[in-house]
C-alpha cells in the first residue's frame, strides 16, 4: 500500500516530489507524498549558483526533496529546491525511508490479522496523529508492549508484527576519567571506586579511563553518566585525584 497525506502541503513543508517535465525556464514534478497535486520549480528556485541549462539538472522521474513557497495558485504549488539545507535534505528521506518500512509493516500487520492494509492503517491513524509517525509510536510501543494497542481491536496481531520488526535505537554517552590516587594501595583503592559501575569502562592507560553508557532514551543515558560520576566523586578521599570530561560528538 501507499501512504498518502490528506489535503495538501502548507507552506514551508519539506516534501518528495518526482519530475515529470523540464522546460526552458521550470521543472515540473508531481508531490509524492499527496494526491493529484503538481508543483512548479522556476530555475531560479533550482540551485545557489547559477543554471544555464536546466535540462542538465534533471531526468525523467528523478526523486527531489523540495520546500513549498507557495500554495495560492489552483494548478501548481511554488516550490524550491535551493532553498532546501542540508539537514531537512536528510532528515526527508530518513523519514521516507521510515514511511516505506511502515508501510511494509501495514501489509504483514494486515496478513496476520486478516483484515486489508487500508483497514489497519486506518486503526493506527489515532497513533500517526499523536506521535507525528507511525513508526515513532511502533518505537514507543516497545516500551510498554502489547498494551499500547488496545484500542485497534487487533492489538495483538499488530504487537507481533511490532515487536519482530522494530528495534529500539541506542543512544550512547560517553567522557574521560582522570583517576589516580598516591596511596600505598592505591591500585586497590581505584579499583573499588570504578567496582560495580553499570557501564563500559575502558582503561586508556593510567590515570586515564572512558565511561560508556548506552541506552535507548538520550535523556536517561545522560542521567546515568552523571550519577556514575556522581558516585564516584562522592567516595573520593584525600588520595585520590579526579577530574572528568564529558565527550561530545562532533
Amino acid at each position: 500500500m501507499i501512504i498518502l497525506k490528506d489535503g495538501g502541503p502548507e507552506e514551508g513543508d519539506i516534501v518528495l516530489a518526482i519530475v515529470v517535465r523540464v522546460e526552458q525556464h521550470a521543472v515540473f514534478v508531481k508531490l509524492e507524498e499527496y494526491e493529484n497535486i503538481e508543483g512548479l520549480i522556476h530555475i531560479s528556485e533550482v540551485s545557489k549558483s547559477w543554471v544555464k541549462n536546466i535540462k542538465t539538472h534533471f531526468r525523467d522521474k528523478q526523486k527531489v526533496v523540495c520546500k513549498i513557497l507557495d500554495v495560492k495558485n489552483p494548478e501548481y504549488v511554488h516550490a524550491s529546491i535551493r532553498r532546501v539545507s542540508d539537514y531537512d535534505k536528510r532528515a526527508k528521506w530518513d523519514q521516507i525511508k521510515r514511511k516505506k518500512r511502515i508501510e511494509n509493516i501495514i501489509e504483514i500487520i494486515a496478513k496476520k490479522a486478516k483484515k486489508t492494509p487500508d483497514e489497519v492503517y486506518s486503526a493506527l491513524q489515532p497513533y500517526e496523529t499523536k506521535y507525528g509517525e507511525i513508526y515513532f509510536a511502533f518505537e514507543e510501543s516497545k516500551k510498554v508492549g502489547v498494551e499500547f494497542f488496545k484500542d485497534t481491536k487487533m492489538d495483538k496481531a499488530i504487537w507481533e508484527v511490532v515487536d519482530k520488526n522494530i528495534a529500539l535505537p541506542v543512544v550512547e554517552v560517553q567522557g574521560n576519567l582522570n583517576l589516580s590516587s598516591t596511596a600505598s594501595d592505591g591500585i586497590e583503592r581505584i579499583k573499588e571506586l570504578l567496582k560495580g559501575i553499570d557501564a563500559e569502562v575502558l582503561y586508556l592507560g593510567a590515570p586515564n579511563y572512558r565511561i560508556s553508557v548506552k541506552d535507548n532514551d538520550y535523556k536517561q543515558a545522560e542521567k546515568k553518566l552523571s550519577q556514575i560520576v556522581d558516585k564516584i566523586k562522592s567516595q573520593i578521599g584525600k588520595t585520590e585525584n579526579f577530574t572528568f570530561d564529558r565527550e561530545r560528538k562532533k
